[in-house]
Parts: C-alpha cells; sequence; structure tokens
C-alpha cells in the first residue's frame, strides 16, 4: 500500500502530510511522543451492528515505510482485524467484506504566463488552471457514479483532515513562500446492490510568485450497508489520528532542501550557458553583419544604386 504521505508527496513536489485533534477525542500524541515501534494494541473495543459483530477487539498501529530509506514515515491505529495488503487494489482489507482501496489523485501546475505552461507541457506536465472542490465532485465523480448508478447519499467537510493535512506541510521545507488551500470532504455512496462507500477526498491548492500547483488525493472505503457506520468511524480516528515520524520528517527536509540546492545550481549554471551562448551569438551576429556590410561597399562601388537598398534592409538590426 502506498500511505497518504507517500502519494502527497509524488504530487505535491514539496512533502505535504497531516497532524491534528479528532473532534471528539484529542491525540495526545506530538512529535516527542511519536511511538517508534508498530502493530501495538493501544485500546479495547467490543461492537455488534445488525447482529454482525464489528471485530473491533483492539487496535494497533500499521507502518507506512519510505521505500527510499527504509525509515518509517507513519503509523496508523486501525483495527488489529484488518490486515494490511502489500499488492493488488486494496490497501486494507477486513472481515465482514470490508475493503479500502489504494489512494489515488492527480495534480496540476498553472502559471499565467503562457510561455510557462507551455513548457510544462512541452516537459509532460499537466496544466490546469484549479477547480473547486465542488467543481471535483460534479465533474469527476459524479458523471462517473451516474454511469454506474451509484447515489450520493451525504456529502459533508472533514475539517479535522483537513487541519491535519495543514499542519504536516507547515513543518516541511520549502523553496519558496507559498499561499495553500486544503480542503477536505466525505462522500457517502451506495449502489443498487446495498454495498456502500466512504470517499474521502483531499483537495488542495498552492500559490506562489511563479503561478502554483493544485490536486486531490482521496481514498475509498467499501462496506455493506449495515456495518458502514461503524467501520466509517474506525477509518476515519484512524485517519485522523496518524502519527508521523519526526525523524523522517527531518531527514526528508534535509534531502529537499539539498535537492533544491543542486537544482538551483544546475539551474544557474543553465543561465550561465545561455548567458555565454547568447553572447557568442551576438559576436559572430556583428562579425557577419560586417562582413555584409563590407561586401555591400563593393558592391556599391560598382553600382551606386546598391547603399540604399542595403540600408533599408540591414538596418533593422540596430
Amino acid at each position: 500500500m502506498k500511505s497518504l504521505s507517500s502519494v502527497l508527496l509524488t504530487l505535491l513536489i514539496a512533502p505535504l502530510f497531516i497532524s491534528c485533534q479528532n473532534q471528539q477525542q484529542s491525540n495526545s500524541n506530538t512529535d516527542s511522543d511519536f511511538i517508534k515501534y508498530g502493530n501495538e494494541e493501544v485500546s479495547s473495543v467490543h461492537q455488534e451492528n445488525g447482529g454482525r459483530e464489528i471485530a473491533n477487539n483492539s487496535l494497533k498501529y500499521f507502518e507506512s515505510i519510505d521505500s527510499k530509506n527504509g525509515m518509517v514515515m507513519s503509523i496508523t491505529p486501525f483495527p488489529s482485524s484488518w490486515q494490511k495488503q502489500n499488492s493488488g487494489d486494496y490497501a486494507f482489507t477486513g472481515p465482514n467484506g470490508i475493503k479500502i482501496f489504494n489512494e489515488k489523485g492527480g495534480s496540476f501546475m498553472f502559471s499565467n504566463d503562457p510561455q510557462t505552461n507551455q513548457m510544462y507541457q512541452q516537459s509532460g506536465i499537466q496544466v490546469q488552471f484549479p477547480k473547486s472542490i465542488d467543481q471535483v465532485i460534479n465533474e469527476g465523480f459524479m458523471e462517473y457514479a451516474n454511469k454506474i448508478n451509484r447515489k450520493l447519499l451525504r456529502k459533508y467537510p472533514i475539517p479535522q483532515i483537513a487541519a491535519w493535512d495543514k499542519q504536516f506541510d507547515d513543518k516541511l521545507y520549502k523553496t519558496m513562500p507559498s499561499q495553500k488551500t486544503f480542503t477536505v470532504y466525505g462522500l457517502e455512496w451506495q449502489d443498487p446492490d446495498g454495498k456502500m462507500f466512504l470517499t474521502v477526498l483531499h483537495h488542495f491548492v498552492s500559490y506562489d510568485q511563479m503561478g502554483g500547483y493544485w490536486g486531490i488525493i482521496y481514498s475509498v472505503l467499501e462496506t455493506p450497508e449495515e456495518i458502514f457506520a461503524a467501520t466509517k468511524k474506525q477509518f476515519l480516528n484512524g485517519l485522523i489520528n496518524q502519527q508521523t515520524n519526526p525523524q523522517w520528517v527531518q531527514v526528508k527536509n534535509q534531502q529537499d532542501q539539498q535537492t533544491a540546492m543542486a537544482s538551483n545550481n544546475a539551474h544557474q549554471n543553465r543561465m550561465n550557458d545561455i548567458q555565454a551562448f547568447g553572447a557568442n551569438n551576438t559576436a559572430r551576429h556583428n562579425q557577419r553583419m560586417a562582413a555584409m556590410d563590407q561586401d555591400m561597399e563593393k558592391l556599391e562601388s560598382q553600382s551606386g544604386s546598391w547603399r540604399p537598398k542595403s540600408r533599408a534592409v540591414f538596418g533593422l538590426r540596430k
């Protein structure tokens, strides 16, 4: 499974992650309280719903590992009966048909300068000006839902997770000042066969001096109708109470700073090369123009009619 952090890192250029408080229960863990071990049981709950036992006898922390350096990026408390999947379409599966799909998303660059947008497109980068989260829902999710007769039952903001996004982003290394907005919505759906779905949709926009970027990330929970309410609470509480590893954040910031410095140095070298290339081209251009003037002078000695034509054409270079 790709954790939310790894997807956000891919999408946002500068990393993005989350840390906040549960609306109903305060999360007392701070960076200094980060639990350095995974799969630790943290509580015990027993629930039943509609005759089905909700297998939540305990919670445990599931680790997300940075594949590049092997460090723990974050830990997430989910029911111990859930199983983490390392391949396929699902991030987690659980008893009674519980499924959590892998996160998906996309991002776009934009600029008020048409040449910059053209440069992005030539580099294979998607260019699009920001759309609101409601536009994304209506133009993307609703169109697909209508095709498969999936009904939207509820739509609501989840400010705890939006705050989680922003608070983590504030900890991260930035190459330039920017203004960012984070919005998270929950979308509850039902299929004709009764299956229930919860989409947790993250929406972000970043503006800076050069333009900006925006995008979405979303994860989906699927359950039978009779256990949806209880499982939804487990899923959302797990997302809200994720903890990030401060040591990983520190290492990631150092790496990003080094990468930015190397990129800036490479950019400066390219600019120097361009300037040198331009200076050489100007010198060669002037040499060619001087040679042409000499040729015109030779022609003028043979015919007085050449000089006026010469000035009319070559005078444009001044």
